[in-house]
C-alpha cells in the first residue's frame, strides 16, 4: 500500500522533532529511573553491610565488656588476697618476732649486766639496767647493734649508783626493734694467693741495719691483731657510741672525784 504524505514539509519536520523530543525524554526518564534504582540498591546493600558490621561490633563489645568486668573482679580478688597475705605476714612476724627479739636480747646481755626494765612503743625500745662498768655497757651495745632484730642503738645516759658496797653504772639505752629482722651481710670468701712455685712460701725476712734479727710473721700478727669484738661483732656506730659513753663516764668520774676531794687516778 502506498502512503502519500500530503502534509506540508515544515509540519512534517516539526512532527519529527516532537517525536524525537518524546523519545529523548523517555530515554532520559528511563536512565534516571535506572540510576535511582541502582542507587537505591547500592544504598540498601551498603546499609545492610554496615548494619551487619554494627551487630558484629556490638557483640564483640558485649564480649569485651564481660571480659573487662571479669578482669575487674579478678583484680579486686587479687588485691583482697594480697591484703590477706600481708595481714598473715604481719601476724606471723608479730608471732615469731618477739621470740627472736628476746632471744637475741638475752644472748647479747653480758654476765655482769642486768636489765631492770624494757619499754617498747611503736617499734622503739628503751632498755634500763645496771652494769659493772662502762666496758660492759659498751659490749652490750655492740652486741645489740650486731643483732638483726635491733638497729640505731643509742646510749641515752649513764650514772654511777651504789648497790651496797659495790659501785655500778646505771644506764638507759634506746634502740629500734625490727620484729621482721634484717638480712645479715653476706660473708666475703677468702681470696687465695695466686699460683706459682713460690706462692706458698713466705718472703724471707730482711736483716735490720744493726744486725738484729727481724720479728717473725707470727709476732707481727700478734702485734697487729685487733681486740676481739663482742658476741655478734662491733659495727662502727656501736663502737663510736661506746667511745662517747666511755668519755662521758670518765668526765663524770673526774667530776665526782674532784667534788669528793680525791686525787685523780
Amino acid at each position: 500500500m502506498i502512503r502519500i504524505n500530503l502534509m506540508p514539509r515544515a509540519e512534517a519536520r516539526r512532527q519529527a522533532a516532537r517525536q524525537r523530543d518524546r523519545q529523548l525524554v523517555t530515554a532520559i526518564g528511563i536512565a534516571l529511573l535506572a540510576i535511582i534504582c541502582a542507587t537505591e540498591f547500592y544504598t540498601r546493600r551498603t546499609a545492610n553491610h554496615v548494619q551487619n558490621l554494627s551487630d558484629q561490633y556490638q557483640a564483640e563489645l558485649a564480649l569485651l565488656s564481660q571480659k573487662h568486668n571479669a578482669a575487674i573482679q579478678l583484680d579486686r580478688k587479687r588485691k583482697e588476697l594480697e591484703a590477706k597475705l600481708a595481714t598473715i605476714k604481719i601476724l606471723e612476724r608479730q608471732r615469731t618476732g618477739p621470740v627472736h627479739v628476746l632471744d637475741d636480747l638475752g644472748a647479747a646481755t653480758p654476765d655482769t649486766l642486768w636489765l631492770t626494765e624494757m619499754r617498747e612503743t611503736s617499734g622503739t625500745a628503751t632498755l634500763l639496767g645496771r652494769g659493772l662498768d662502762n666496758q660492759t655497757i659498751a659490749m652490750f651495745m655492740r652486741n645489740l647493734a650486731a643483732s638483726p632484730y635491733f638497729s640505731n642503738v643509742d646510749l641515752v645516759e649513764t650514772k654511777q649508783v651504789e648497790e651496797g658496797p659495790a659501785k655500778l653504772k646505771e644506764f638507759s639505752i634506746r634502740a629500734n626493734v625490727l620484729y621482721g629482722g634484717r638480712p645479715l651481710p653476706t660473708p666475703v670468701p677468702a681470696v687465695e694467693a695466686g699460683g706459682g712455685e713460690n706462692s706458698g712460701a713466705a718472703p724471707a725476712p730482711e736483716a735490720s741495719a744493726d744486725g738484729a734479727a727481724p720479728a717473725t710473721a707470727q709476732q707481727a700478727s700478734k702485734q697487729e691483731a685487733p681486740s676481739p669484738p663482742g658476741m655478734f661483732g662491733a659495727p662502727a656506730a656501736a663502737r663510736q657510741a661506746a667511745q662517747v659513753s666511755d668519755a662521758r663516764n670518765a668526765r663524770q668520774d673526774d667530776a665526782a672525784q674532784q667534788a669528793a676531794g680525791e686525787p685523780h687516778s
